[in-house]
């Protein structure tokens, strides 16, 4: 098979691209680098270097040519994190509308097979998120809801076009890899605790997450990537059997490396603007994903693989 990745130098994306590589697939990146961690040397078969979100730019020719040998498109790329969008909300935002502006067309144009990465963060703060609830989102006078929002435009923008796709939501996927920039919560603990530094828990720790195994996320997104059942459908991509608060994360984090860190809470206000509101409780229901592949790996399976 000919794989197209956007963002495939990312974490999720150089994932995807070392399964389908010993996979003996036909691998294309395109990235531009600006949030990657990885040496190219091994990462794919083609790489092209190239910004998405740049609606003048003149190579649009050579992204068209991997379109159109492409058997399946991964669209993972996009502005990252939601401490991203607190950090830099105008760069972040038009960013990622760019970026889908300037592809869709051309997905539809070469009727391209897709699966679109959209986020967790369209359901807002939710312990039972089923892909056809009836979702809301914050207020624009917190600007990190509009990281959701712009997923979720992002998500009504494609369902106007014909080409097939699939839409997935991730809840929380980690791995070795990730970097802890953009607020990841675990890759930051695992370094933190690797330097013998205190670890952050922001709050009193009670809010929770689910968090899902690498290995497990890119299984399902293959095997929605070949299947006609899952065209023009969503689905989450998460483990609910990995539920924590994380205050509990810290403290498996220093307990399964053996380290010395101590855990230190602290006030949001203290490293993010006014604008961040957190979320306090989150977990998907996969019911739907479940028919095809059920998550396997738990949070000590995660944490001692980035070790």
């Amino acid at each position: 098979m000919n794989i197209v990745i956007t963002g495939g130098a990312g974490f999720i994306g150089s994932h995807l691209s070392s399964m389908h590589k010993a996979l003996g697939d036909h691998v294309t990146v395109i990235d531009n680098l600006s949030t990657s961690n990885y040496s190219l040397d091994d990462l794919a078969d083609e790489f092209i270097s190239f910004d998405l979100g740049n609606t003048y730019a003149d190579e649009w020719s050579v992204f068209s040519d991997a379109l159109a040998d492409a058997d399946l498109v991964y669209h993972m790329a996009s502005s990252v994190g939601v401490k991203h969008v607190d950090e830099d909300p105008k760069g972040s935002l038009r960013n990622s509308f760019n970026i889908n502006n300037n592809l869709f067309p051309l997905f539809e144009h070469y009727n391209s097979r897709v699966i679109f990465a959209s986020s967790s963060e369209v359901y807002g703060d939710t312990e039972d998120a089923k892909e056809t609830d009836t979702l809301k989102i914050g207020s624009p006078d917190t600007l990190r809801w509009g990281y959701a929002c712009g997923k979720l435009m992002s998500e009504f923008l494609l369902k106007t076009y014909s080409f097939p796709s699939t839409i997935v939501r991730f809840f929380n996927v980690t791995g070795p890899g990730q970097l802890h920039k953009y607020g990841m919560v675990l890759p930051t603990f695992i370094k933190n605790v690797k330097e013998c530094k205190d670890i952050i828990v922001y709050g009193d720790g009670s809010q929770y997450r689910t968090f899902c195994d690498i290995r497990d996320a890119i299984k399902m997104l293959h095997i929605l990537g070949n299947s006609s059942l899952a065209i023009n459908e969503i689905y989450n991509i998460g483990n609910t059997e990995n539920t924590i608060t994380i205050h509990q994360l810290a403290k498996k984090v220093v307990e399964l490396s053996g380290g010395k860190s101590r855990m230190i809470l602290r006030p949001y206000e203290n490293d993010f603007s006014d604008q961040f509101g957190e979320i306090f409780k989150r977990r998907p229901n996969t019911d739907k994903m479940d028919q095809f592949f059920k998550a396997v790996h738990s949070v000590d399976d995660i944490i001692e693989s980035m070790l």
